[in-house]
């Protein structure tokens, strides 16, 4: 029992940044309707770039927010240089330009940096706890508690933000309607902005919690979780972020339960057969509310 309680936190603290990447991607969705297959590559740019940053003698300290801060950034750049014409105008209309761009964009950078880098994984610069924590019979690995640490933390603050600052308020009005919320005054450019800059920040936390938690970052990571988070945002609707946190969860629990009982060969497995069921069963998600007409 102590173990499986073990392994269960493991799988939370896993399904956590699953969770964080999903929430990127139904930001995005929610606000432009759009699917950016770019945002995978906001998990490997933050590593990248505190590898970087600590190798060139940044600390950690230093090096971690501006990991970050380059995440951030390049959502944006990618929004303005490779999205932006296809959202705007005429093409609003349709929906597969700006997928194979964000897709074309996506294999670009990721080739590109194993290019200039290297394609071989780099061990995590920052040293991290690895003394098992003992609390009365259960025996807790430090980075998962870490991690659970961010993504509560994490959450909470997005939760105030959506819900309680004009920010949120606007955001909501857009992804509502914006023609609408235009007429309101709303700065339908700047909300969408910084709508792909915070969802870019939550794929940047989530590829540093990867890497703490494997002790390890490479160039493929992004594509490799991003996948992972996909499914969630799939899973759980792709307008819900409750269903992102509640399926991104539940999937990390599974995959550490069958890594460990099963065999870490069937965890990919499952996690894409629990997709096509859900696709079958349920194709809206698991915890879509009612649909919202696609703007034109």
């Amino acid at each position: 029992m102590e173990f499986a309680v073990q392994q269960i936190i493991s799988g939370l603290a896993l399904g956590g940044s699953y969770a964080l990447v999903a929430l990127g991607f139904v930001l995005t969705f929610g606000v432009l309707n759009i699917l950016n297959i770019a945002h995978v590559q906001t998990i490997m740019i933050a590593p990248m770039a505190l590898a970087l940053l600590t190798a060139a003698g940044i600390p950690a300290i230093v090096a971690v927010p501006l990991g970050l801060l380059a995440t951030v950034l390049f959502g944006a750049l990618v929004f303005l240089i490779g999205l932006k014409p296809f959202v705007t105008g005429r093409g609003r209309a349709t929906y597969l330009a700006p997928f194979i761009a964000s897709f074309g964009i996506s294999l670009l950078v990721e080739n590109l940096v194993a290019t200039l880098l290297g394609s071989d994984p780099r061990s995590f610069p920052i040293t991290l706890p690895n003394d098992l924590w003992h609390i009365g019979d259960f025996e807790i690995v430090p980075t998962d508690m870490i991690a659970l640490g961010v993504v509560a933390l994490t959450l909470v603050i997005l939760a105030m933000v959506v819900n309680r600052t004009n920010f949120g308020r606007a955001m909501r009005a857009v992804a509502e309607n914006p023609d609408v919320a235009a007429a309101q005054g709303i700065s339908v450019a700047q909300t969408v902005l910084i709508t792909v800059m915070s969802a870019s920040l939550l794929g940047g936390i989530s590829g540093l919690l990867f890497a703490a938690e494997s002790f390890s970052e490479a160039p493929f990571m992004g594509l490799d979780y991003g996948l992972k988070g996909l499914v969630v945002m799939i899973l759980g609707g792709v307008t819900s972020p409750i269903g992102a946190v509640v399926t991104g969860l539940g999937l990390g629990v599974v995959e550490s339960l069958t890594e460990t009982y099963v065999s870490s060969v069937f965890r990919d497995v499952i996690t894409f057969a629990l997709l096509f069921a859900a696709l079958i069963l349920r194709p809206q998600g698991m915890f879509a509310g009612s649909s919202r007409e696609a703007r034109p």
